[in-house]
């Protein structure tokens, strides 16, 4: 168990609530609920472009996102239960794919699309996390006692997530869980807030004295339990998109963020940068949306400096190792885009639509009191 000052740029990252407890034996798997269950005092608007879905806030928990290029999926408390429903835009329909027992804090889908996972909790200092499928059964369950609880999830290997347990004295624990074998080993890191580099090594970030001078990137490997270095340095952060890496750094001088998305063998490269933007005492990444292995959206800024004192704008472009395209001026603002790149669900509660092609904004999620 380690003790470390928490920087303020990675607490934001840290997910409400998680003695580490793995059932074994085989998935337990509960039948799918096709009925239509859709919250009291939820209306969906007749076929159209751009879907119009209005609902009481009561209802409401959270869009967790795409399931596919149709299907989005949300957490929903329906009659005082909680419930994980996916929404047609294509049909105006719902369908109930999963009942928690439990208040779900946060779900995430993986990259692939096939699972789910959420992060539920009855109090302050436990959590049970559900892997579920996305036809509605259970896969795997852990259960967690800590404060909060930090995770990073493979983006090609659905079978490998870290996890990151922090207590009430910001002590924490770091562990590695195989869905294969269902096992979990405990690591030892500097930092906490470790990601997947590939399916045998972590990346580590290790700090300097200031924010605002980037990290240097380590590789841990899982196995030997050994730490090297890669050469890498004053990053802001690096995105593991499956097929390529990529890497943000800082550059002080010119006061920009300077890009590079790189292939995995090395072989193919696209770089760029944008203005950089600080909020005083760290660095703030613009938003990026990851849509495949090898290509991704990003809210560029306007102008640089500090975000309480610039222009919130910024250009929606998509990236990719063939290039950029510029495709219209938004808020900077979270995004979540669908798998095509056709549209983006934007906003904290994602409640904004973009339609990409032709590029059009307008608010689909209206929320009642």
């Amino acid at each position: 168990m380690k003790r470390i000052g928490i920087l303020i740029v990675f607490v934001l990252l840290l997910q409400a609530c998680t003695e580490i407890n793995i059932p074994g034996g085989e998935e337990v798997k509960t039948p799918v609920t096709d009925e239509i269950s859709v919250p009291e005092n939820t209306s969906i608007s007749p076929s159209q472009e751009i879907p119009s879905i209005s609902m009481a806030s009561s209802n409401f928990h959270s869009v967790i996102g795409w399931l596919s290029n149709d299907e989005i999926a949300f957490v929903l408390i329906d009659k005082g239960k909680w419930t994980v429903q996916s929404y047609s835009v294509s049909k105006n329909t719902w369908k109930v794919i999963y009942t928690s027992t439990l208040p779900i804090i946060q779900a995430t889908i993986h990259p692939n699309k096939e699972l789910i996972l959420l992060h539920t909790s009855n109090n302050s200092s436990s959590a049970e996390v559900q892997i579920i499928h996305k036809n509605g059964f259970l896969v795997q369950s852990l259960t967690f006692e800590s404060d909060e609880l930090y995770m990073d999830w493979h983006p090609t290997n659905q079978d490998l997530i870290v996890f990151t347990a922090f207590y009430d004295d910001w002590t924490f624990n770091t562990f590695v869980y195989d869905g294969s074998t269902q096992q979990l080993q405990s690591i030892e890191v500097e930092n906490p807030f470790v990601k997947w580099y590939d399916d045998e090594h972590l990346m580590v970030f290790r700090g300097s004295e200031s924010g605002l001078d980037g990290y240097e990137l380590m590789l841990y490997s899982v196995q030997e339990k050994t730490l090297k270095e890669t050469g890498e340095t004053h990053l802001v952060d690096v995105q593991n998109l499956g097929e390529s890496m990529l890497y943000i750094q800082i550059n002080e001088l010119k006061n920009i963020f300077e890009y590079r998305l790189q292939d995995k063998n090395h072989e193919n490269s696209f770089e760029w940068t944008t203005p950089a933007i600080s909020n005083y005492s760290e660095w703030v990444i613009p938003t990026i949306s990851i849509v495949d292995t090898n290509s991704l959206f990003l809210i560029k800024p306007v102008e640089a400096g500090n975000m309480d004192e610039i222009d919130q704008r910024g250009v929606l472009s998509i990236y990719s190792l063939e290039g950029e395209k510029e495709l219209g001026e938004v808020n900077a603002q979270p995004i979540d885009c669908s798998p095509n790149g056709e549209t983006c669900l934007a906003g904290y509660e994602k409640d904004h639509w973009i339609q990409t092609n032709p590029f059009k904004e307008q608010r689909w999620l209206q929320l009642e009191e």
